[in-house]
């Protein structure tokens, strides 16, 4: 049989182009060499015999636009976890609890002996934020230009921080008197 296309990788990306071109109209074929579609949005058994399933990214299924669930008539309720993150750290951990803040400020003390590294995280979560509330419409528009997206964030430092100071590169130059911005400027 002829199709019109051909998707390699039944991921979440692929079934949407899939479920995208079909609706247009055109004869698709999906190839997974997996077992299962879903890619990183669905979840596995990490241990043989325990009935536990894991994450394997499909947190990522919160960044489906409802505009494509919407457009693919999609009818699903996504739910958001209170629990972040854990981060087994020596005899102890770091739990990110979006519910309870100083639930999530104590286990950073637990595990760094102050607050200086959550005020720091909490610093750099709030910054994250602010970039993805203005980059977030690029996933379902045309590309803007780095010009463009460097406008709609606004704010120099975030733009340092997240699209041109690798982070290896920030952690190791930024400094109390410098900021990220200046040390990872591409003029140094």
């Amino acid at each position: 049989m002829d199709y019109d296309a051909v998707i390699v990788g039944g991921g979440h990306n692929g079934l949407v182009a899939a479920a995208y071109l079909a609706r247009a109209g055109q004869s698709v074929l999906v190839l997974e060499r997996r077992a299962e579609i879903g890619g990183a949005a669905v979840s596995f058994r990490a241990f043989p015999g325990v009935d536990v399933r894991l994450s394997r990214y499909s947190y990522l299924v919160s960044l489906l636009p409802k505009r494509i669930a919407a457009e693919l008539g999609l009818d699903l309720q996504l739910r958001r976890r209170r629990m972040s993150s854990y981060t087994p750290a020596g005899e102890t951990g770091l739990l990110v609890d979006t519910g309870d803040e100083e639930r999530t400020g104590a286990s950073f003390r637990a595990v760094s002996g102050s607050t200086k590294d959550y005020q720091a995280w909490h610093r750099f979560y709030a910054s994250a934020a602010r970039v993805a509330e203005a980059t977030f419409r690029s996933l379902t528009e045309p590309l803007p230009t780095s010009a463009e997206l460097r406008r709609r964030i606004g704010d120099d430092e975030a733009w340092a921080t997240f699209f041109e100071c690798p982070a290896g590169k920030r952690c190791a130059s930024c400094s109390r008197t410098t900021s990220c911005a200046e040390s990872c400027s591409p003029t140094r």
